[in-house]
C-alpha cells in the first residue's frame, strides 16, 4: 500500500511539474492512476482498463477504473456497471437510459468540459467548468428535474441537462 501511495504521489508531482508534456505511463502507473480516482474500498478490487480498453487488472467487485485519457491522464474515473454503460453510449454517441442509479468517482477531478453539451470542444461557447474531486450519479429519466444546473454554488448540480447523459455532480472540494 505504501508503494502505491508513493507511486500515485510521484505521478501527481509529474503533473504539476510538467503540465504541458505528454506522459508515457507504464501499465503499473496507469493502474495506480486509475485506482486514485476512487476510494480504496472500491478501487483496490475494481477492474482497471487502460485508455484503449485493455484490461490491466481483472477486478472482482463489478467496478471499473481507468487512468483517464492521454496525453496527461488528468481525468481518471471509477465507474459502476451502469456508469460504464453511460460512458459507452456517450463515446459512441448512442442513446442511454437506465431504470436504476449509477455511480462514478472522479476523486482527482476532471479536465475542462462544457456543462451543457458533452460534445462541445469550443471553449468560447457553452458553460465550461474544470471540476475538482467529485462523485457523479445518473438515474432514471426525470430524476434530476428539480436540481439546478448551476455549478457555481458548490451544491449538487446537473451536468448535460436534457441529454441522455444528464447526471448529478456532487463536488467534494473546490
Amino acid at each position: 500500500m505504501r508503494r502505491l501511495v508513493t507511486l500515485v504521489f510521484s505521478v501527481s508531482v509529474m503533473f504539476s511539474i510538467l503540465p504541458d508534456v505528454a506522459l508515457a505511463l507504464t501499465d503499473e502507473e496507469k493502474i495506480a492512476m486509475a485506482r486514485s480516482a476512487g476510494p480504496n474500498f472500491i478501487s483496490d478490487t475494481a477492474t482497471v482498463l487502460d485508455e484503449t480498453g485493455k484490461v490491466l487488472f481483472q477486478g472482482s467487485n463489478g467496478w471499473t477504473c481507468n487512468p483517464g485519457m492521454p496525453p496527461k491522464y488528468e481525468n481518471p474515473m471509477c465507474n459502476d456497471a451502469i456508469w460504464q454503460k453511460l460512458m459507452a453510449a456517450l463515446n459512441a454517441k448512442k442513446p442511454f437510459s437506465t431504470d436504476t442509479l449509477g455511480f462514478s468517482y472522479m476523486l482527482r477531478g476532471d479536465v475542462p468540459i462544457d456543462n451543457d453539451d458533452p460534445y462541445n470542444v469550443d471553449q468560447s461557447k457553452g458553460s465550461w467548468i474544470k471540476e475538482g474531486p467529485h462523485i457523479m450519479i445518473v438515474g432514471p429519466k426525470g430524476s434530476v428535474d428539480k436540481i439546478s444546473s448551476s455549478f457555481d454554488s458548490g451544491e449538487p448540480y446537473v451536468m448535460f441537462r436534457g441529454t441522455d447523459y444528464e447526471h448529478i455532480m456532487l463536488q467534494i472540494s473546490r
